[in-house]
């Protein structure tokens, strides 16, 4: 990961307003349960709509490995709130700028790696009738996925499209 944040380091805490659930308080949540932190880039982008379809396939499993999910987004509220109805996502919805969480857990420009997948995502994702919805946020932002122990410690952290596998393995 940028700026040096690796497994076992303290997860940058924050307390912010959700789209959803009210101000979601990481100190707070930590103790009881490990916590799941899903970067996407926004609502619009027809590979995080694939990527979203996929965490609601299994969300379930994620939350029967007694954690919590926290999607964080650079959508704006009319945007996400109209996702969240139509998709009835039931985890928090934490809107980010790319100054504010983002940056606070190293992710920034778009990694090699993610970059390379982007045609052959976007193919399935048009093959699944998905279409480029409303430009927000930094178009360049990379995504991640970050597990945080009971403790407050990074336990998983990947910087690119969301991985489920990688995610339930360390769960």
């Amino acid at each position: 990961m940028t700026k040096g944040l690796k497994i076992g380091d303290d997860a940058p805490l924050f307390k912010l307003e959700s789209y959803n659930a009210g101000i979601i308080d990481l100190g707070e949540l930590l103790g009881s349960q490990k916590i799941v932190m899903i970067f996407s880039r926004y609502f619009g982008c027809p590979i995080c709509q694939l990527d979203l379809n996929e965490l609601i396939i299994n969300v379930n499993d994620i939350e029967e490995k007694r954690a919590k999910l926290l999607y964080i987004t650079q959508s704006g509220e009319e945007i996400a709130k109209k996702f969240i109805s139509d998709k009835n996502i039931t985890f928090p919805v934490i809107p980010s700028s790319k100054e504010e969480l983002y940056a606070k857990y190293g992710l920034g420009l778009m990694t090699a790696g993610a970059f390379t997948k982007v045609r052959s995502k976007l193919k399935v994702a048009k093959q699944e009738g998905i279409e480029h919805g409303e430009f927000e946020g930094w178009e360049k932002q990379g995504p991640g996925q970050f597990v945080i122990d009971q403790s407050g410690k990074i336990i998983h952290a990947q910087a690119g499209w969301l991985d489920i596998s990688s995610l339930l393995e360390v769960l």
